[in-house]
């Protein structure tokens, strides 16, 4: 049997010991004092450290992907079709510790809902790509990401646009319809889910050596990506970008093209994406 949740596992014997002495306090007139507060601090206890709980087991016990999200990485993730075996064993493992890592929500009009496990899969190539040769594969403190089905304003951005970071919150929100498109046709969309990720990963590590923002522009990611600044900008819904944004999740979108183009600037992003340690 597959353990999903460690946190649940450890819960339900002492939620089950929290109704037994109920019944008897409440039925039988025992006065279980110290036996009634004990299994209460354990349940709050486990409830506020479920996450982390649940991510250390997985760490030392991964789940098994299922056929299904094997083959949506198989036909839309090349960075995963050109690992070897060893290497796809661990792709496997830090997707779903990614996924079990952090949380996703789906923003309605009126309640958030859980994301499906395809969706979150999805989303989590661009991180699990990104740091893939790191220590730290989540991403700093960036735990929480947000969906929308469409175009969002927020409060610090309150024009619509499909993507947002915020380092205070460790928040990385996304507007689906512009998100999928993105990673599953890159040549004819920008993939805002790697943005999102280059733009936290930035954020996350302030003191990271920054390569020169000078010797490339927006000609040259137009000629590694096909993309048009005026396309890429009204895909993100903002009137400006950050160069170094823009160029690293060129850099993971569209490698070959880049190293050919920006062969220079490609061997400073490894240092900085921690890809030239291999």
């Amino acid at each position: 049997m597959r353990i999903y949740s460690l946190s649940k596992v450890l819960a339900a014997p002492v939620v089950t010991a929290l109704i037994i002495i109920l019944f008897l306090q409440y039925n039988e007139g025992y006065n279980m004092g110290f036996w009634f507060v004990l299994p209460v601090v354990i349940t709050v206890v486990l409830y506020i450290s479920h996450e982390e709980i649940d991510f250390w087991y997985l760490q030392r016990n991964p789940i098994q992907l299922d056929q299904e999200i094997i083959n949506l990485l198989n036909k839309y993730v090349p960075f995963y079709r050109g690992l070897n075996i060893e290497d796809k064993i661990k792709y496997h493992n830090r997707l779903s510790q990614y996924i079990t890592g952090r949380s996703f929500k789906s923003v309605g009009s009126s309640e958030m809902k859980n994301v499906p496990y395809d969706v979150k899969a999805m989303i989590s190539t661009s991180a699990v790509q990104l740091a893939f040769y790191m220590d730290d594969y989540l991403i700093g403190d960036f735990d929480r990401i947000f969906v929308y089905k469409h175009p969002f304003g927020s409060p610090r951005h309150k024009f619509l646009h499909t993507v947002e970071t915020e380092a205070e919150d460790g928040v990385i929100i996304y507007s689906l319809e512009q998100l999928i498109p993105g990673i599953t046709n890159p040549k004819m969309y920008y993939n805002i889910g790697m943005h999102g990720y280059v733009d936290a990963f930035i954020k996350a590590n302030p003191t990271a050596p920054s390569p020169p923002r000078l010797g490339a522009d927006w000609m040259d990611i137009l000629g590694i990506s096909g993309l048009t600044k005026r396309q890429i900008l009204a895909t993100i819904g903002y009137d400006s970008a950050d160069l170094l944004v823009v160029l690293g999740t060129c850099y993971f979108t569209y490698p070959e093209a880049f190293d050919k183009r920006l062969p220079e600037l490609k061997k400073e992003l490894d240092i900085l994406f921690e890809k030239s340690k291999i």
